[in-house]
C-alpha cells in the first residue's frame, strides 16, 4: 500500500505542475516586409553566405526576454519563438542583405556546393529591451573572401523604442533594430566584383 501511495503522490505532483505551466498563447516569428531583392542576373553573381548568426545563450531559448534592471532578466509570459532565434535572424539578416546587395548572390547557412566569394560571420551580444524600454541590438561581424582568409571586421549598435512593452513590441522593435545594423554592414561590405577578384587570386 506505501508504494501505491508514494505513486499516486507522485502522479498528483506531475498533474499539479503540468497544470500549473500552461502551453503558451503564442508562437511568434520575425517577419521580413523590407524590399525584396531584385531579380537575379543573367549571369552568376558572386556569392555571400551569412553563417548562423550567433546569439548569447540566455538569448537561444524559446522565451522571449527583457530586461526589468540591468542585471535582471525576465521572459513575457504566454508567448514563446515559434524556432530557436538564433535562425530567424539569420535569415532575416540574408533577406534585408540580399536587398541591399544586389550584385551578390546571398544565402543562408549553407554554401552548398561552390566555395563562397564571401563568408560572413555575426555575432550578437545583445538584442532584448531593457528596463528603459529601449530594443538594445549590440554586436560585430567578420567576413572572409574565399573562405579562408580574414578580410574584415566592425562592430554595431543599433538602439530601437518598444512601441509597446509587450512581446510583440519586442520583436518590432529587434526588426528595426536589425534593419540598421544590416544597413551599415551592407555598405561596409566590399563590393562583389573586388570579392570575386580577391578570391580568384592564388
Amino acid at each position: 500500500m506505501k508504494i501505491k501511495a508514494s505513486s499516486l503522490i507522485f502522479s498528483l505532483l506531475l498533474c499539479a505542475c503540468a497544470a500549473s505551466s500552461p502551453p503558451p498563447d503564442k508562437k511568434l516569428l520575425l517577419d521580413y516586409q523590407g524590399p525584396l531583392p531584385a531579380a537575379a542576373a543573367a549571369t552568376q553573381r558572386p556569392q555571400l553566405v551569412v553563417r548562423g548568426v550567433s546569439v548569447p545563450d540566455y538569448l537561444e531559448r524559446r522565451g522571449l526576454a527583457y530586461r526589468s534592471a540591468p542585471n535582471q532578466l525576465n521572459f513575457y509570459s504566454g508567448v514563446e519563438w515559434a524556432e530557436r532565434p538564433a535562425k530567424g535572424i539569420t535569415r532575416w539578416v540574408a533577406l534585408a542583405l540580399a536587398a541591399a546587395r544586389n550584385d551578390y548572390q546571398v544565402l543562408a547557412f549553407t554554401t552548398g556546393d561552390h566555395l563562397p566569394e564571401v563568408l560572413l560571420g555575426i555575432n550578437l551580444e545583445s538584442a532584448e529591451p531593457g528596463p528603459d524600454n529601449i530594443l538594445h541590438l549590440r554586436g560585430g561581424y567578420n567576413y572572409f573572401v574565399n573562405a579562408t582568409q580574414a578580410s574584415g571586421s566592425g562592430r554595431f549598435d543599433a538602439d530601437a523604442p518598444l512601441s509597446a512593452n509587450t512581446a510583440e513590441g519586442s520583436v518590432a522593435a529587434l526588426q528595426l533594430a536589425l534593419d540598421t545594423a544590416v544597413k551599415k554592414l551592407a555598405a561596409e561590405l566590399p563590393s562583389a566584383s573586388a570579392a570575386a577578384s580577391a578570391a580568384a587570386k592564388p
